[in-house]
């Protein structure tokens, strides 16, 4: 377990395995009880966070260094390569049990500054439950197994120093999720070397074996399947250090929340550098770039400033253009306002497709789609509990936008979540593309000043429209993943056995005949769409308009490259998408 912070440490840290007499401070004698020996498997220069340094206090160093060394001893014996499971349990509990009794140097320092301070002894012991978990071998199963672990193995850590510092208990929330988020980085860094030297998988298990399997993820050629799963946990650190984000202006003590700045700046870039990189090809490490670019917000902070907050706004237009979704041409030429509704619209999307498409059992997607509808309640009572549901909240007021909606999105979600997905026949198909793409039309017409009818039955035509054209391009990459968009009836017709794997369907020559016909559909709702698109509303409408414009030339692209031969998968070239938006402002 990477502790995730620094503080000077002694590098005698262990005893014999006999009982050892030692120079008491008084100069009297006292015993050791059942010393572990445990070869120290990480010093301080090790870790990626610098949290016990000279920006705290002088008079707290002191103690900062007992805790850091308590934790660095029992941190050792749980990950000793050299003794067997029954000895680090042994070892931890005789660390336990010294914390009340005494008579143990590798515990003392820490009773002294305990006694001294009041603080420091229920976070050990909360350590101590993670380091026995540790020494078992016990991985994550889930994420809220994950965040249960964090609870004893990172959130120790913050709590102390706040503690220690005599800061309000406003701050524990947010520093929870700090050191969380440190915890979640470090597994993610280190992953390689826990499986291949511990046997320990810190990522949740579930996931792993929803993705292929441990032994898959753990190939370094597995990068795409090792990628969903590793984002999956990203996203959620992004959604702790949001919460983190507000530390810095609820602590008192300049130091602490100069470190803390620091290290917010440091988390960030951490998080991001693992979004690039792949830690089964190389180690993905902060850069010293990195290192000198966080102390700016520090320094801010030690010269009378306040480090700058990341806004709401802010924040989820990072997301979005992460994403780098084609859609957020369309977005960009919106008015501020309206443009920021539509970011929180693409985010509520992206979030609800991202769990319909992760690497995890049918269950726990179900149930955090499920979740989502919960926090629409909240959201429609105007309760946002973190950024991009605030977003949503105040989209929501402004443009009047429709909860069924929101609610159809989920429910085509649910249809993706599924193990395998097939699509009965073309009224199916209607019903899925409602869902997933009308309902975000309807949305985001609402949002672009176009609310009336006409309006609206335009978006649910746009919508399928964008749709079929989706599936017609993506037919063998759903395969991949056990998706079967195009109709059975239509597959069935064409002579096709719909009983056999979707690899074994696609791979069947006659698959062209049944992308030909539904294309045929395409082709002449493409010619329709201008007829119907509501002329009071042609400004309102321009991002749906070169959406529609940008799908119709991949969907031409298609339809010359013909439905044999897929290999090539038609983009749209960035001159292509310039004169899209030039085109589209001219009419």
């Amino acid at each position: 377990m990477s502790l995730g912070f620094r503080a000077p440490t002694r590098n005698a840290m262990t005893a014999s395995h006999s009982d050892a007499k030692t120079q008491a401070p008084s100069g009297g004698q006292r015993f050791v009880k059942s010393p572990i020996i445990a070869t120290p498997t990480k010093d301080a220069a090790g870790e990626n966070f610098p949290v016990g340094s000279w920006l705290l206090p002088k008079e707290l160093r002191r103690h900062v260094a007992a805790f850091y060394r308590f934790a660095r001893t029992a941190d050792d014996i749980a990950d000793s390569p050299d003794l067997s499971r029954e000895e680090k349990l042994a070892g931890l509990a005789a660390m336990n049990a010294a914390l009340d009794s005494g008579c143990d140097d590798r515990v003392d320092p820490i009773r002294e500054s305990i006694a001294e301070t009041g603080v420091g002894l229920a976070e050990c012991r909360d350590l101590l439950i993670a380091f026995n978990r540790d020494a078992q071998n016990l991985s994550c199963d889930s994420w809220e197994e994950l965040i249960d672990y964090c609870r004893h193995s990172a959130h120790p850590v913050g709590r102390y120093l706040l503690l220690l510092h005599g800061e309000h208990s406003d701050t524990l929330v947010p520093g929870d999720a700090l050191c969380a988020a440190f915890q979640i980085l470090n597994h993610l860094q280190d992953c390689g070397d826990d499986w291949r030297n511990l046997k320990r998988l810190y990522i949740p298990r579930r996931w792993v074996e929803a993705a292929g399997g441990v032994e898959s993820f753990f190939d370094p050629a597995a990068v795409a399947l090792r990628r969903a799963v590793i984002d999956r946990c990203l996203d959620g650190a992004d959604r702790l250090i949001e919460i983190a984000s507000l530390l810095p202006g609820r602590i008192k003590s300049r130091g602490l929340k100069a470190e803390v700045a620091v290290m917010l700046s440091l988390v960030r870039a951490l998080a991001d550098r693992l979004r690039k990189g792949d830690p089964l090809q190389a180690r993905v490490k902060l850069a010293r770039s990195d290192y000198l670019y966080a102390l700016l917000p520090g320094l801010k902070v030690l010269t009378g400033g306040t480090p700058k907050q990341p806004d709401d706004r802010s924040l989820v237009s990072v997301a979005v253009a992460r994403a780098g979704s084609s859609f957020i041409k369309g977005m960009q030429i919106l008015p501020s306002d309206r443009r920021r509704a539509m970011f929180a619209l693409y985010g509520f999307c992206r979030a609800v497709d991202d769990i319909a498409d992760a690497p995890a059992p049918i269950e726990d997607k179900r149930l955090e789609l499920k979740n989502w509808g919960i926090e629409l309640d909240r959201i429609y009572a105007g309760n946002g509990g973190f950024a991009l549901a605030r977003e949503l909240v105040g989209a929501v007021r402004t443009y009047d936008l429709p909860r069924d909606e929101f609610d159809l999105i989920i429910e085509g979600m649910m249809i993706d979540a599924a193990p395998t997905v097939r699509i009965a026949d073309r009224g199916a198909l209607s019903h899925y593309a409602r869902r997933v793409a009308g309902a975000v039309g309807v949305l985001s017409c609402r949002i672009f000043g176009a609310p009336d009818a006409e309006s609206r039955n335009f978006a649910i035509y746009l919508g399928e429209t964008l749709q079929l054209t989706n599936i017609l391009r993506d037919v063998d990459e759903d395969a991949e993943i056990d998706r079967l968009y195009l109709p059975l009836d239509l597959i069935a017709a064409a002579g096709i056995e719909t009983t056999q794997s979707v690899s074994a369907i696609v791979a069947d020559p006659r698959i062209a005949v049944v992308c030909e016909k539904l294309s045929v559909e395409v082709d002449s709702r493409y010619r329709l769409l201008p007829k119907i698109t509501p002329h009071a509303y042609l400004r309102e409408l321009r991002s749906a308009r070169i959406m529609q414009s940008a799908y119709g030339i991949v969907y031409q692209k298609l339809r010359a490259r013909g439905w044999h031969d897929r290999s090539n998968r038609p983009r749209l070239s960035k001159r292509e998408g310039l004169v899209t938006v030039l085109s589209t402002f001219w009419r």
